[in-house]
């Protein structure tokens, strides 16, 4: 059997297995007590005839031998709950004598095989041991299960039944940990949970009130949430190096920040750097300084930046609704949207200025209900922090808010003193840098307010330009069907009764607007609007109708399978993408726990969100695979250097022909050279340059033709895109291509004999 299909085999049996403990938890939960649910059974006995399959194939005698034993168990269960009797004779013929002919057909007919699996020599005794062993103590709680079943004649699980899952998982995950088998190891991972949980259900530690099941789990529910979503946001978060061309340059800036010292002049290899204000660049180095300069220190704080981010929803939807349990779907909805999530898989400043934004109004509406000053002057402050990370961007969805609330709750403007005090941190804080710069030199008042306000504004200054429906389309995609629920209640935000609504609706469709007006987009820059987007789709959810509500989450889900199985088959039509077993891997758990969610009996309410954050939450950790598999795809140049570094002397320079590429001085420590020959990108801004030592390593070829013809700039190593045409050499010289890797050409100039 192909490798693929058999670990596509392997895959689906665990994506069953887990689906069956997430319906069991789930039935339990809102049963209040341990359930035996018959899909449980069902579902076992499907995936235990494909994991025999699995462990046949892999010559496993640990895997087949214990599943053989649970299949026929699972069969009893069914018919201790009546279920058997349902299915055909034909049917039940056939499972009856699937595993027996498997066994027959392997041991008379593939003896080798059979042997093999008996004794195959890539386990050694030890571990075939330890293995037998763990599976051994998991299978027999099966059999604790059957005795105790048969005592109560009915299926039913035994306090007993869960130590033994416990301790059999540990020593199988150890297992799977020595064997290298991704299969076994998530799949026990997962089940050590579900376990734990049942235990805890069996002694009483569950709601005994009739609620819904985010209600049941609330006492914990805010924590669990964070923490499995952190695991998620920091799961293989440097298992790809930076990109190319934004967080590349920022990662960059960062870098160099550091090493030279210079907190308040950013420099992108060696040229003043002045697009964005510094905040993003501190809290980069800072990061810098703790984990040293690598991928996973340039997207750390991002990661505890959404994480906060989600704390401030959950509480500004407690100030706004007293309602914990809608709070925390606002929060879950939050999470669930890609953009929030993209915000943190690569360095920008745009999940820093959507935290400080998220902290000002949550400062603002505490001071709307408390009165107490320090939250007005709270406000004030990361407000100044937001305007030091993205300048006057940071005033547009307050500003909006503001006038809401005058004109719906109070018309009569009031300016004290702590709004003083307030407004002057602001200013202190955020126009600080500005204010030092153009003090150091007037030209950066054109510089800041003309060419990156105004002009990034109305014109395609920075080549960003999109049509005017760009971003709704962006939201109907990324935030389906939350943005559509949404848009279809704009008609109520004129009625009174729609108050609290018609904040969250401003909140989203003015600054969206505003963005869509522009003419510098890209996606991250409406991620500010996501906040009322969770909040106004929340409020609009809960007052729909059941069945309102079930076509929703029905179309949600269609639209979420859709996804993966385009997923799935996309390396199809794009022949240089490349999918891992790990992706297909978490893609089958995903398609199985969205199963498993649909079969569960939580109530629909609920459902749909804890449907959309497993589903982003589990792209985020495909995405980790995604990018690390196709660093040419992704504008990843780690295969390069890495290259580079191994081939060649370490005194080599490196030279990039007509582009520019931070993410390689990134990488590496050697001196880089950049050639200009016509890309935009290497146009700088160099007016701001205190002298010319910045010509030393950007070099313009067109006006500079001669500069290799000389023999010093010859040496070292080149880097160019394949299609790219290299300049002319001297007659005696000629290029070499060393190595071709991810879209990129290896070069050095080498003599040509005669």
């Amino acid at each position: 059997m192909k490798d693929s299909l058999l670990l596509g085999l392997g895959f689906l049996a665990q994506g069953l297995f887990s689906a069956r403990f997430l319906i069991q938890l789930v039935k339990s939960e809102k049963g209040g007590e341990v359930l035996s649910p018959v899909i449980f059974w069902q579902l076992s006995l499907i995936a235990s005839l494909f994991l025999m399959t699995y462990g046949a194939f892999r010559h496993d005698l640990v895997i087949v031998g214990g599943q053989l034993i649970g299949y026929f168990v699972y069969i009893r269960n069914l018919q201790l709950q009546g279920e058997w009797r349902k299915i055909p004779k034909v049917i039940q013929l056939l499972f009856y004598g699937l595993p027996i002919l498997f066994v027959f057909y392997f041991a008379f007919f593939r003896p080798s095989e059979f042997f093999l699996t008996l004794n195959n020599p890539d386990i050694d005794f030890f571990l075939l041991t330890w293995g037998s062993i763990g599976q051994l103590i998991f299978t027999s709680r099966f059999l604790v299960q059957w005795y105790f079943s048969e005592k109560h004649e009915k299926s039913y699980f035994p306090l007993s039944f869960w130590y033994i899952s416990m301790l059999g998982a540990i020593l199988i995950i150890i297992y799977a940990i020595i064997r290298k088998d991704a299969v076994l190891f998530i799949g026990q991972a997962f089940g050590m949970i579900v376990y734990l949980r049942n235990v805890m259900i069996h002694f009483g530690f569950q709601n005994k009130r009739n609620l819904n099941f985010l209600e049941k789990v609330k006492t914990y529910r805010m924590g669990l949430f964070l923490g499995v979503t952190a695991f998620f946001l920091f799961f293989n978060l440097n298992s790809w190096s930076v990109t190319e061309s934004s967080e590349a340059r920022y990662a960059q800036i960062s870098k160099e920040m550091l090493q030279n010292g210079d907190w308040m002049h950013p420099q992108l290899m060696g040229i003043y750097h002045y697009h964005k204000p510094p905040m993003t660049y501190w809290i980069t180095a800072l990061s810098y300084k703790i984990f040293g300069v690598n991928p996973f220190a340039a997207r750390f704080f991002l990661q505890i930046a959404i994480l906060i981010q989600l704390f401030l929803i959950y509480r500004i939807g407690i100030l706004l609704w007293k309602d914990k349990s809608k709070s925390f779907k606002a929060a879950l909805l939050y999470a669930s949207f890609p953009v929030v999530i993209i915000g943190g898989r690569a360095l920008t400043t745009d999940a820093y200025l959507a935290t400080f934004i998220l902290a000002a109004l949550f400062f603002w509406f505490r001071y709307l209900q408390k009165k107490e000053n320090w939250d007005l002057i709270l406000m004030y402050l990361f407000l100044g922090l937001g305007f030091l990370t993205k300048g006057p961007v940071v005033l547009i969805v307050p500003v909006v808010l503001w006038v809401h609330q005058k004109i719906f709750y109070s018309p009569k403007i009031k300016f004290n003193l702590p709004s003083l005090l307030g407004l002057s941190l602001f200013l202190i804080i955020g126009i600080s840098w500005f204010a030092m710069l153009w003090v150091e030199d007037a030209r950066f008042l054109d510089y800041f307010v003309f060419k990156h306000t105004i002009e990034r504004f109305a014109t395609n200054t920075f080549s960003r330009s999109q049509p005017f429906w760009f971003y709704i389309v962006i939201l109907l995609l990324l935030a389906f069907p939350w943005f559509i629920i949404m848009l279809a209640k704009t008609k109520s935000v004129f009625q009174k009764k729609q108050v609290i609504f018609s904040r969250f609706w401003v909140w989203v469709f003015i600054p969206l607007l505003f963005f869509s007006l522009s003419q510098s987009k890209l996606v991250l820059y409406i991620l500010p609007l996501f906040g009322g987007l969770a909040f106004g789709a929340v409020q609009v959810w809960e007052g729909l109708s059941d069945r309102t509500q079930k076509i929703w989450e029905n179309a949600q889900t269609v639209f979420q399978i859709l996804i993966v199985i385009a997923l799935f088959i996309s390396p199809l039509f794009v022949d240089e993408l490349h999918l891992s077993a790990k992706v297909y891997f978490l893609g089958v758990i995903l398609l199985s726990l969205l199963l498993g969610l649909f079969l569960s009996g939580i109530k629909t309410s609920d459902k749909a969100f804890l449907s959309a954050w497993i589903f982003t939450m589990m792209l985020t950790a495909m995405s980790a695979y995604l990018f690390s598999n196709n660093p040419g795809m992704v504008n990843d140049t780690r295969r390069v250097v890495d290259w580079i570094e191994e081939h060649s002397p370490a005194s080599d320079q490196i030279v990039i022909f007509d582009k520019r590429l931070p993410s390689i001085p990134f990488k590496t420590e050697r001196s880089v050279i950049s050639i200009y020959a016509g890309d935009e990108s290497l146009n700088r801004e160099t007016q701001f340059q205190e002298n010319d030592d910045w010509k030393k390593s950007l070099i313009n070829l067109k006006d500079q033709p001669e500069w290799i013809q000389k023999g010093d700039n010859q040496k070292g190593i080149w880097i160019a895109k394949l299609n790219k045409k290299m300049p002319e050499l001297p007659v005696n010289l000629d290029w070499r291509t060393l190595q071709e890797v991810d879209g990129w050409k290896i070069l050095q100039i080498v003599e040509v004999k005669p």
